[in-house]
């Protein structure tokens, strides 16, 4: 029976893939310079050897999986080795839950400037839009219906998301040339995990390792819309006798706003250095320091997309007339410093000691314009005195400024089948938010200074003090203890995990401007149980299951008010906003061999909860409010299939996800009830598919992908959808033989959006309702605010040269 199964799974794997052959196992990593080496673990037993097809091993998404070198083609300078399983898109694992990774065989042959969000868009699981092509301005992500606020994101074994609302910001993290792998766990977090953000699930991304040859590689890019690319890494290879690498690498980006007036540039520094004491003990120190200003854009509603397209944008010229639209108010400027210093210790033999203390900081603004009014100028909630000429148009952008520090330390005891993990994670955080009131000229429109609150071009009171709309700090400490138990019974077949994470989140807020209250706080204690298990039949063949459950903190900015130039409210706060919480489910099968890897999972997910922020009556005003809207279902699908070479360099790779999402409440809106009940959430697809086409001979390759995206609503009550539609990017290279000092110098062609459609990609911004509805209680509401939308970029293509020295 087994054999027939068998048969049976490599007729239709075959007929997907139009054919199949044997070769042998992956593996090649990126120092490869010799025809055989030995298995080493970055955390674990001494090194051994091991053949060219083993038993999988088990890679945990975070890192510190295996590094396995054995016969065959070495790495190119970029780190591709052509024998990753679909191109790069999918990984072997053995994790009981699902784990949907890519690494350097697939990233290196996107554009050198892709961010980690941008590298999943072909997962089963991520919906992943873009606004501009080259990924400098980041990325929006949605994991299985939910927002990407919702995704906690680790970087280096630091916490990345903003720890006031949860949001990432993945243009602010790595270099593609120096991006290891990103792996994303939907539904679930490692026991290990330091997140408050991690409802939907968790990602992992981090930096290449040093080599341990002294050289370095170089990467010069060009491309549509005048986009330029500089990039460099400096490797030290092995110092000496000290155990001890380091590489670092500066980037230069800047391109053209391809919708309108504005440019896109980014400056960005990686560092990384590894001390290994032995095979068994390591220390890391990684860094990024990121500066960019980034080009905001007009979103258009569906009537406003059908009559202007890609046009409705700010003005290119100052206006006296229309003093406000402007695009130099439209600005992102931003700069933030990542660091993290992971140490992993064997103490003794089956005890080991981990740590990752980290530190994060940053700063910046994103634009805003008013006009003051005689009589009309406030800070908070009461007029202040500033010598300002009525009609005068002020910057007046929302200024962010972060100092966020923590550490993450755990013990991990292996006693004959047992392995038990005891961690503590701490972080204490301080957050200001404020709008800083400056100048602006008043006959061309340029702001004296993008970040606002900075140099002697700020407003002040007549008292000398500066003037602030907002002025904010939140407080957020962190404490998080950890303990999990691991069981290996029947010959290590049969793998039995349980344990519990304990959260303890402590957020208090300063107002600094007269606010309705000064002084607010919040106390949040959730335990977060979670179990797996996975039964390995034979080398081919794995059962998991698994149950998670996991929250996310309430959004800082329920905790206060906001005001405008006059004094108006423009959001309100909430009262005891709840944590949102998830219970998952999945079951999953796996299957590999010498050609194939495949995975799929069924999952189920029930959330209680909800945040959103949707209008509600401030006593009798209508006002922006984050609350909780109840409670929502998720259930569905993921399958992904890949091979290894097959036909002698193909390597395809084909992914799936049927998603079936509900809402199980009414939601409240002004007083009454929307009929959202069993309604489908926005920005959810029901469906999404992917297919990646990587061949590669080691010199000429090509790499095709393609992702189906399916329709999904923009309103609450689903009365506007967006339709479906298809993704495309395509690469074509040549890799060159080494000359004189040169490794693998390459060049490479990156095409996006073939057919150069413009169409709506992404929901920018939902809405309750987009026609006149009616409420649960009989309200009647007239046609609401439209959603309005992100806009797919054109085509697009980019010439990249380089080259390992």
């Amino acid at each position: 029976m087994v054999r027939k199964r068998l048969s049976v799974f490599h007729f239709l794997l075959a007929s997907t893939i139009c054919g199949a052959s044997t070769l042998t196992e992956e593996a090649v990593a990126r120092d490869a310079s010799s025809s055989t080496k030995s298995v080493k673990k970055a955390a674990g037993s001494p090194a051994v050897k091991k053949p060219a097809v083993s038993r999988p091993h088990a890679v945990k998404a975070s890192g510190g999986g295996e590094e396995i070198h054995v016969a065959g083609r070495a790495a190119s300078a970029q780190g591709v080795t052509g024998r990753e399983p679909g191109g790069g898109l999918m990984r072997l694992e053995t994790r009981a839950g699902t784990i949907q990774s890519v690494t350097r065989d697939f990233i290196a042959k996107q554009p050198p400037s892709a961010n980690p969000v941008q590298v999943l868009s072909l997962t089963p699981s991520a919906f992943v839009t873009l606004t501009e092509p080259y990924g400098i301005a980041g990325g929006n992500l949605t994991l299985r219906g939910l927002p990407g606020d919702h995704v906690g994101w680790i970087y280096n074994g630091a916490p990345v998301n903003d720890v006031g609302d949860g949001g990432f910001y993945a243009n602010q993290t790595s270099d593609g040339d120096n991006l290891k792998s990103v792996s994303l766990m939907p539904g679930s977090v490692d026991i290990d995990t330091p997140s408050i953000s991690a409802a939907a699930g968790s990602a992992y991304a981090e930096l290449i390792d040093p080599s341990h040859r002294r050289g370095g590689f170089v990467d010069f890019s060009y491309g549509s819309y005048n986009m330029h690319r500089e990039f460099v890494r400096l490797e030290s290879g092995d110092i000496g006798n000290t155990g001890v690498r380091a590489f670092a690498s500066f980037s230069n980006t800047a391109t053209d706003n391809w919708r309108g007036p504005g440019k896109f540039t980014r400056k960005h520094v990686d560092f990384k250095l590894i001390k290994d004491f032995t095979p068994e003990s390591r220390w890391t120190i990684n860094a990024s320091y990121n500066t960019n200003q980034l080009q905001l854009d007009m979103y258009p509603t569906k009537d406003q997309f059908a009559e202007y397209g890609k046009h409705l944008d700010y003005k290119s010229r100052f206006d006296k007339n229309d003093r406000t639209n402007y695009y130099k108010y439209g600005l992102d400027a931003f700069q933030n410093l990542i660091a993290s210093a992971p140490l992993s210790l064997k103490l003794a033999d089956g005890l080991r000691f981990d740590d990752t203390p980290y530190l994060w900081w940053g700063s910046g603004t994103i634009g805003g314009v008013s006009t003051v009014e005689d009589g009309q100028t406030y800070s908070g909630n009461q007029p202040v005195d500033v010598d300002v000429a009525n009609g005068t148009t002020v910057y007046s952008p929302l200024y962010f400024s972060y100092h966020r520090t923590g550490n993450n330390a755990k013990v991990t005891w292996t006693k004959g089948i047992n392995t038990l993990t005891f961690g503590w994670w701490y972080e204490w955080s301080r957050t200001n938010q404020s709008t800083p009131v400056s100048y602006i000229n008043q006959n061309d429109g340029g702001p004296a200074n993008i970040y606002g609150d900075y140099g002697p071009n700020i407003y002040r009171t007549v008292n000398g003090k500066k003037w602030y709309l907002n002025d904010h700090n939140t407080f957020t400490q962190v404490n998080m203890l950890y303990l999990g138990d691991k069981v290996k019974l029947l010959q290590d077949k049969l793998e039995l995990q349980a344990g519990v994470r304990l959260a303890m989140v402590n957020r208090k807020v300063d107002s600094y401007v007269p606010n309705l209250v000064q002084h607010r706080g919040q106390n949040v204690f959730e335990p977060l149980p979670q179990f797996s298990a996975s039964y390995t039949f034979n080398r081919h063949h794995q059962l998991y299951v698994r149950g998670a459950t996991n929250f996310k903190m309430p959004n800082n900015n329920t905790m206060f008010e906001l005001y405008n130039v006059d004094g108006s409210m423009s959001t309100a706060p909430s009262d005891n906003v709840k944590p949102e919480y998830a219970i998952n489910e999945e079951i999953g099968y796996r299957y590999h061999d010498d050609m194939f890897v495949g995975d799929i999972s069924f999952f189920n997910y029930n959330f209680t909860n909800r945040q959103m922020t949707v209008l509600s009556y401030f006593g009798s005003a209508p006002m922006a409010t984050t609350m909780n809207v109840g409670n929502q279902t998720s259930r569905g699908v993921d399958v992904q299939l890949a091979t290894r070479p097959i036909f002698g360099h193909f390597r395809p790779y084909i992914s799936f996800e049927y998603l079936d999402a509900t809402t199980d409440t009414n939601i409240h809106y002004l007083g009454d009830y929307l009929q959202t009940k069993g309604k489908r959430p926005a920005q959810t697809p029901h469906e999404m598919g992917g297919l990646g086409v990587d061949w590669d001979n080691g010199h000429l390759f090509l790499n095709l992908n393609l992702k189906y995206v399916g329709s999904q609503y923009a309103t609450l009550v689903n009365d506007e959808k967006l339709h479906p539609y298809i993704t495309d990017t395509l690469t074509v290279g040549y890799r060159f033989s080494n000359v004189w000092r040169l490794r693998s110098p390459q060049i490479q062609l990156n095409f996006q959006n073939l057919a150069g459609s413009l169409y709506r990609n992404g929901v920018y911004s939902m809405s309750p309702f987009a026609h006149a509805t009616t409420g649960v209680h009989g309200t009647q509401f007239a046609a609401g605010s439209a959603p309005t939308y992100t806009l797919s970029p054109p085509f697009t293509v980019s010439f990249s040269m380089s080259t390992g020295f």
